[in-house]
């Protein structure tokens, strides 16, 4: 009997370096940064069957209690400082760098039958590129902060300033956190993507 494996992402952190200034030298000065990294599990088999087992063993698992074959953390960090004119504060610089941590699969093609390597080479593509969806969204997301701290007006003090972007930092990442779970949801966890391990009688 037939049965398939699903790929599964989690969200929660990056290694890409890249940054620029977003905005113009009269507003904030705005930097972004992207780091990416994997951290791996081994699996081997004979069979997909086998692969399948040994994702279930040893894949990563989130706090929903389930296992999955691959898991994206995500990490945004912010920082900023403060300029004061007039008796009026607003930001004077920002930061914004973003942590990804991919938690991936990684097959001992030394030890495995030859034939799995093209089954899972295959399977590695679409499940690195459901993956890396849920970087794009995170990335997309510390942009929109820092598109936030070069359009921020000015405050009456420090505590407000610092109140505002407080609220606003703390909405965009509790929308984050919704479109990562709806974006596992659309794609069944990368099924659609093709991400999908398929086993049975060898």
């Amino acid at each position: 009997m037939m049965h398939r494996f699903i790929v599964g992402a989690g969200i929660s952190l990056l290694y890409l370096a890249c940054s620029s200034s977003l905005f113009a030298s009269d507003t904030a000065s705005c930097e972004l940064k992207v780091r990416e990294g994997y951290r791996f599990y081994d699996i081997t088999g004979k069979t997909l069957d086998d692969l399948v087992e040994q994702i279930r063993v040893n894949g990563t698992r989130w706090n929903d209690g389930k296992v999955y074959s691959a898991m994206t953390n995500w990490d945004i960090h912010f920082k900023y400082d403060v300029t004061c004119q007039n008796g009026r504060y607003s930001v004077k610089s920002a930061a914004t760098r973003v942590d990804i941590v991919y938690n991936m699969p990684r097959l001992d093609l030394a030890t495995c039958a030859p034939e799995l390597a093209g089954c899972w080479s295959n399977y590695l593509t679409h499940l690195q590129r459901h993956e890396f969806g849920h970087k794009d969204l995170a990335v997309k997301t510390a942009s929109e902060v820092n598109e936030m701290f070069g359009t921020l007006p000015s405050f009456a003090s420090e505590e407000e300033l610092a109140a505002e972007i407080s609220k606003r930092t703390e909405e965009k990442f509790r929308k984050l956190k919704e479109t990562q779970i709806e974006y596992d949801h659309d794609t069944r966890h990368g099924e659609t993507q093709g991400a999908v391990l398929l086993a049975g009688p060898q």
